[in-house]
């Protein structure tokens, strides 16, 4: 994995947009008189590197004054840019306008303009509740309360205070509601992140306490717009969790509506809209509703082409890992593999720039999707370079299924390539890995005692007969539906059933695309039996 650069400094400049670095050099003039030229030329050197290298630097500006203290310069060019950025981006977001009325409010009561503040306070009040910020509405009764104290309450009635409270009470039970809903989104997404499809029992005991939380009801009364969309996305997934994909679908659906209905409130988190179409798109492939899937596809990929701004740093990650993800799984579930491949060089590329901020949990899913594209491609050295990759991850034990999932492929290719005395370690070391956390899925003990079995063997009919063997096992864990989501990342049924039957495993992805695909045909399972 690619480290980040050290440098605070360095680390910013390199994120800021054309446009920003304008601004920067506009500010610098306006705004900074002493120091101007230093601050310049030190961004201009730091932004024409391709790494950070403060010696190089020095030999830049040998003799010079700000050398001698330099991490001062350095921080006084860190603030600067930080109070370049906040000005060039005062008005983008309503949390943005917000601020800065509020910093109204506050100049206009140091001066004693107590109307004039009112007044400024009235309109933060009504950007603030059309938009359900109820962290910076607190804010606003702060400053209403100190206006009522200002002149020993002169002009308060009993009817002004009562009024407030009641306000300030249901904005207080908005804020608890939120907070007591993110948090159970948090632990939810916590146990997902860990296990994936596949939670253990204890896991799914924690699932089934989750969903019992009264704000999750089906029909629970709910006090914002933001409650209603943390409801759904919650609902969703728990249903995730229990691998309920219809109910997953149905969930992530009416968060698409209240998207859209509510499409002003939530302008300015285009990250939440590309996260529900995304997971969509995901859930009804697995439901085998590719063409919708498809659609889903087509529409996320024009989503970033409608924002009304460049996307940030921050969603143009996102907009990578989800958007490298969506595409590979696409194509690797029609089994257009070689198409697959060809798209790694991109992938390669994004990993470089985006992997460092991206998590753990996002690498390794893309991580093990070009794998698998290696793999159905017949390109097993390159499968087993990203397998490694995946598995050298930083952290990725705590990832129970994505670990797995990556592990079991490494035995299918480290068994295409033949190479037995490697596969006897793997097979060693994942046998103790069992016996210190238990195992995940029972399709990667099959797929051990697999590899054992065929490197016991040289006759030919005993080697077709023990794929046909481990094609019908595969084929009856996945009427477990735990079991079957392993099928969903990798398709280890048409594996074994292409070397039982001496035909191409692409060829058997795409049939099984092709057959889906036809109408009338039922989706309950990529892989039902």
């Amino acid at each position: 994995m690619p480290s980040q650069p050290q440098d605070h400094v360095y680390r910013l400049i390199h994120t800021m947009t054309r446009a920003e670095k304008r601004y920067f050099k506009v500010y610098c003039a306006r705004h900074i008189s002493n120091g101007q030229g230093i601050h310049t030329e030190l961004f201009d050197a730091i932004g024409g590197m391709a790494q950070y290298d403060e010696q190089a630097l020095r030999r830049q500006f040998p003799g010079a004054a700000f050398m001698r203290r330099f991490p001062i310069t350095k921080r006084r060019l860190y603030e600067a840019l930080l109070n370049s950025l906040d000005a060039f981006h005062a008005e983008n977001s309503a949390e943005d306008k917000l601020r800065r009325l509020l910093h109204h409010v506050e100049v206009l009561f140091s001066k004693a303009l107590y109307a004039d503040a009112s007044k400024v306070l009235g309109s933060a009040r009504s950007l603030a509740r059309a938009n359900d910020k109820q962290a910076l509405l607190l804010q606003v009764t702060e400053w209403e309360r100190r206006i009522m104290e200002r002149g020993n309450y002169a002009d308060v009635t009993d009817a002004d205070l009562r009024d407030r409270a009641e306000k300030v009470d249901g904005l207080m039970l908005e804020w608890q509601e939120m907070e007591q809903l993110w948090r159970i989104k948090s632990s939810i997404f916590r146990l997902i992140y860990r296990s994936g499809q596949a939670p253990g029992p204890r896991e799914m005991a924690a699932v089934e306490i989750l969903s019992q939380e009264p704000l999750l009801a089906k029909n629970a009364a709910l006090r914002s717009i933001r409650a209603r969309f943390l409801h759904h996305h919650v609902r969703s997934a728990l249903a995730y969790a229990r691998n309920d994909l219809k109910a997953c679908e149905k969930e992530l659906t009416a968060c698409a509506s209240l998207i859209q209905a509510e499409e002003a409130q939530f302008r300015s988190e285009p990250d939440l809209s590309l996260g529900v179409m995304g997971n969509l798109a995901h859930v009804r492939m697995r439901l085998g509703r590719h063409e919708e899937a498809l659609d889903g596809f087509r529409e996320f990929r024009k989503l970033p082409l409608m924002l009304s701004t460049a996307p940030s740093p921050d969603l143009q990650m996102k907009l990578f890992v989800m958007g490298g993800s969506l595409e590979l799984s696409v194509l690797c579930t029609k089994g257009e593999f070689i198409k697959a491949t060809e798209r790694l060089a991109d992938l390669e590329e994004g990993l470089a720039q985006y992997g460092p901020r991206a998590s753990t949990v996002r690498r390794a899913e893309l991580e093990l999707q070009a794998a698998y594209a290696c793999f159905g491609a017949g390109q097993h050295e390159r499968a087993l370079r990203w397998c490694n990759r995946l598995l050298n991850e930083p952290g990725i034990e705590a990832h129970q299924e994505l670990h797995t999932l990556g592990r079991m492929l490494n035995v299918a290719v480290l068994m295409e390539l033949g190479k037995t005395a490697l596969l006897d370690y793997v097979a060693r070391n994942t046998r103790r890995f069992h016996k210190q956390h238990g195992s995940t899925f029972a399709m990667e003990a099959l797929l051990l005692g697999h590899a054992h079995a065929m490197a016991k063997t040289k006759d030919v009919p005993t080697r077709y007969a023990l794929w046909s063997g481990l094609a019908g096992q595969i084929a009856a864990l996945a009427k477990d539906v735990r079991e079957a989501t392993v099928l969903d990342h990798i398709d280890l049924l048409s594996w074994a059933q292409g070397h039982a039957d001496d035909r191409p495993f692409h060829e058997l992805v795409k049939g099984r695309w092709a057959t889906k695909a036809m109408p009338g045909k039922p989706a309950r399972s990529k892989h039902a039996a």
